[in-house]
C-alpha cells in the first residue's frame, strides 16, 4: 500500500487515470471468477457432492509404476533399481549387465 501512495502523489492525471482503468479491470475480473465459484459450488451442491469428493480424487498419485530393470543381492538382501534417478551404492562398481532382470 506504500508504494500505490507514493505512485498517486508523484503520478500525472493520465497516469492516474491508466491506473483507475487497471484498477477497475482486476476488479471486474475478480467478480467474475467470485462468480464463477459460486456457481461452480452451486452446481456441485445440487448434483449432491462435495469438494471432499473432489479433493479425495486429486490427491493420489497418478504416476505409473516403473519395474526394476535391475536386482542383485548384497550380504543378503536384494536390491532392485529400475535404472532411474542417482544409483544406489548397491549398485555403484557394478557391471549392470551382470544383473538385468
Amino acid at each position: 500500500m506504500r508504494e500505490i501512495r507514493s505512485f498517486i502523489k508523484t503520478a500525472s492525471y493520465s497516469d492516474l487515470n491508466k491506473a483507475l482503468e487497471l484498477i477497475q479491470a482486476a476488479i471486474d475480473e475478480q467478480a467474475k471468477q467470485e462468480e464463477a465459484k459460486k456457481e461452480v459450488l452451486a452446481l456441485i451442491k445440487e448434483k449432491g457432492l462435495s469438494l471432499e469428493d473432489f479433493a479425495a480424487e486429486s490427491a493420489t498419485d497418478k504416476r505409473s509404476k516403473v519395474r526394476p530393470k535391475y536386482r542383485i543381492e548384497k550380504d543378503g538382501e536384494v536390491f532392485e533399481w529400475t535404472g532411474r534417478g542417482k544409483t544406489p551404492k548397491a549398485f555403484v562398481g557394478v557391471d549392470l549387465e551382470d544383473h538385468k532382470i
